[in-house]
């Protein structure tokens, strides 16, 4: 019987079909965009012939019409995910005026058969189990893994629970049992708590799941000298079959946490392994508990793997460990959906995690880290525009207090009241206290970084949010947000060059995702080239920091005075609905030569809350107006003189 093929082997490289993704000669995985991975399957699956550029068009952008560039770029990138060449192929030929054709060799992975493992003893002395059901509160279907309603009820034959049971964790019974692997000599000092998944791939609890990964990392994130990546950093290793090691290889860092969870008869399972990314175990446990004793089984996980990480826990740090922001287990899973949605950083995923994270509260009033996620939520709408400042800082504001108010000492907390201020309130230098002290509580907490990079550029300081950047990247290097940063800190240097090589790499990996596509708008208006940002923004120009000017000095840049007026009149009704529009209709007539209204429209930037203001004194763009007594003074009156 012939074996499913799984992908491909070529040189040292490796095209894995079944998890999409192309693996490169030291085992880690080669970033590459859907399109341009589909383009290299096409490619290596007909390397027997010259495949036209028509085929590959149909193919890989099915029912769309699209340029030939698009193909160009997409070849482009698979070849500098390759390490080839035009001039000097080794795996892709371009056959001038008929396509490509890929000329490596390439041989077959092929999935090998697996032996049915032995099955496991019954859970309990004389009682049998027919079928197991699983069920949990309503989460969102947009959560990563082929989320949707748990509700309902998933049967599952006895043996292949059982089976599985056995593989994952050999688990009676019992109310725990728990095994340690030899420690490893050295101990991690930066860990990826990955994704829980569940024992059997078609009864996934997906509330469950979430709910204790996002526990778990802000549990272990207390210990001191460990840096534990952020939920937003893992969540695109949610896949049932994902390698834990390579993840690990993938986010840098030194061990990962492993873990499996399941519901059954009112009672939970959960196991986890510690892994060193090198290959050794270095712990790994097992519970089953009450579905009610949730919470009392995870502050026993977080505590052993604390020991684990830690030379000595002192009583301090325990009691870091185990401190309970909730003890209403559905609420945890209500904010831990929350979270991911806000990552996301679109329209609907925002509101969605508003939503959460009301919904968290709910539950439990006093859950001061939903209080501060909702304020994230609220700030987020109105910095990329979605809703108007005034009704939406209003509702950050309270929430970020009121968490501030829960817990004091809580860094998220911090770090949303110092959003609100540096946003609505233009108090930089307030706004950089409130950073400061998240960082204090959490000297490893990326986000307070990013935050604090963004509000030293409007400062002026340029280099001081370089370096926050360059350490939240280091602390999340798989973070689009942080990536995205860096190319924006790099615009404001006037390095163009180089903000656009980094916007457009990521605008190429990430084609939906709207911050990086904004910022490369921007960079290339700085460049005179509003051809391009009219290519890049007509169809995809959605809500992100700084939407409302871009397309219309495109516009005007390309001499179509009449579109560029088209876009004054819609960001003037936006202005109607309550939106804060100066600083972009500034620019917008700064392009058209109108410097009189220019300045009229930044002085009423100041009073109707543009989200853009804070940047008056960096902007490339009102370089022109640095002369001008009325910008003077509105740069004195912002305190960034």
């Amino acid at each position: 019987m012939d074996l499913p093929i799984r992908g491909y082997r070529f040189d040292d490289f490796r095209l894995e079909t079944t998890k999409r993704r192309l693996v490169g000669p030291r085992g880690d995985a080669i970033p590459l965009s859907g399109r341009a991975y589909d383009v290299l399957v096409q490619l290596v699956e007909h390397r027997d012939r010259v495949v036209g550029k028509e085929e590959l068009l149909q193919w890989v952008w099915p029912q769309t019409i699209v340029e030939d560039n698009n193909l160009n770029q997409a070849i482009t990138a698979v070849r500098r995910a390759l390490g080839d060449t035009r001039g000097a192929p080794r795996f892709i030929v371009t056959i001038a005026g008929r396509g490509y054709q890929f000329v490596c060799d390439v041989s077959p992975l092929v999935e090998q058969p697996v032996e049915s493992p032995a099955l496991a003893p019954s859970p309990a002395p004389g009682r049998e189990i027919d079928s197991v059901a699983v069920t949990a509160g309503e989460v969102d279907a947009n959560v990563p893994g082929g989320l949707e309603d748990t509700r309902k009820n998933t049967s599952v034959p006895r043996r292949a629970v059982l089976a599985t049971i056995a593989v994952a964790a050999a688990a009676t019974g019992a109310t725990l049992w728990w095994n340690r692997a030899k420690q490893a000599p050295g101990r991690p000092r930066s860990i990826a708590i990955l994704p829980f998944k569940p024992l059997l791939a078609d009864a996934r609890n997906p509330a469950m799941e979430l709910g204790v990964t996002e526990l778990l990392t802000n549990r272990l994130g207390r210990l001191p000298g460990i840096v534990v990546l952020p939920l937003s950093s893992v969540m695109r290793f949610a896949a049932v079959d994902s390698d834990p090691l390579d993840a690990g290889r993938q986010l840098h860092v030194d061990a990962v946490v492993d873990g499996r969870v399941y519901m059954q008869d009112d009672r939970v399972r959960i196991t986890a392994r510690l892994l060193a990314v090198e290959g050794s175990s270095l712990w790994a446990n097992a519970y089953t508990q009450p579905a009610g004793e949730l919470l009392a089984v995870q502050d026993s996980l977080a505590t052993e793997l604390a020991s684990a990480l830690t030379s000595e826990l002192s009583d301090e740090t325990r009691s870091g460990v185990v401190a309970h922001e909730t003890s209403d287990v559905e609420a945890w899973q209500l904010y831990a959906n929350g979270r991911y949605q806000i990552e996301r950083r679109d329209a609907a995923s925002l509101r969605r995690a508003a939503g959460f994270f009301d919904s968290a509260l709910a539950r439990d009033p006093r859950f001061a880290l939903a209080s501060a996620g909702l304020s994230d939520a609220h700030t987020l709408t109105a910095v990329f525009g979605i809703e108007p400042p005034v009704q939406a800082f209003a509702q950050a504001r309270r929430a970020a207090l009121r968490a501030m108010e829960l817990d004091p000492r809580l860094p998220p907390a911090h770090v949303a009241l110092g959003h609100v201020v540096t946003q609505y309130d233009l108090d930089l230098p307030g706004g950089r206290r409130h950073y400061q002290q998240a960082l204090r509580l959490q000297p490893e907490f990326a986000r307070a970084m990013g935050q604090m990079a963004l509000n030293l550029i409007q400062a002026g300081d340029l280099a001081g949010a370089n370096d926050a950047i360059r350490e939240a990247r280091a602390l999340e290097p798989a973070s689009l947000a942080f990536i995205a940063l860096s190319g924006w800190v790099t615009y404001f240097t006037r390095a163009y060059g180089d903000a656009e090589r980094q916007l457009s790499q990521l605008v190429e990996a990430a084609p939906d995702a709207a911050l990086p596509r904004q910022f490369l708008a921007r960079v290339l208006l700085a460049k005179h080239e509003g051809v391009r940002v009219v290519r890049l923004l007509e169809g995809r120009n959605d809500p992100a920091p700084p939407t409302f000017s871009n397309l219309a000095r495109a516009y005007a840049q390309i001499g179509d005075a009449n579109s560029a007026k088209a876009e004054v009149a819609r960001v003037e009704a936006l202005a109607s609905q309550g939106y804060g529009v100066g600083f972009d209709l500034a620019l917008i007539h700064l392009e058209l030569g109108d410097r009189p209204r220019a300045l009229d429209a930044l002085e009423r930037g100041m009073s109707d809350h543009s989200q853009m203001q804070g940047y008056l004194n960096v902007e490339p763009a009102l370089d022109p107006l640095h002369g001008e007594a009325r910008f003077r003074a509105l740069v004195r009156r912002l305190a960034l003189a």
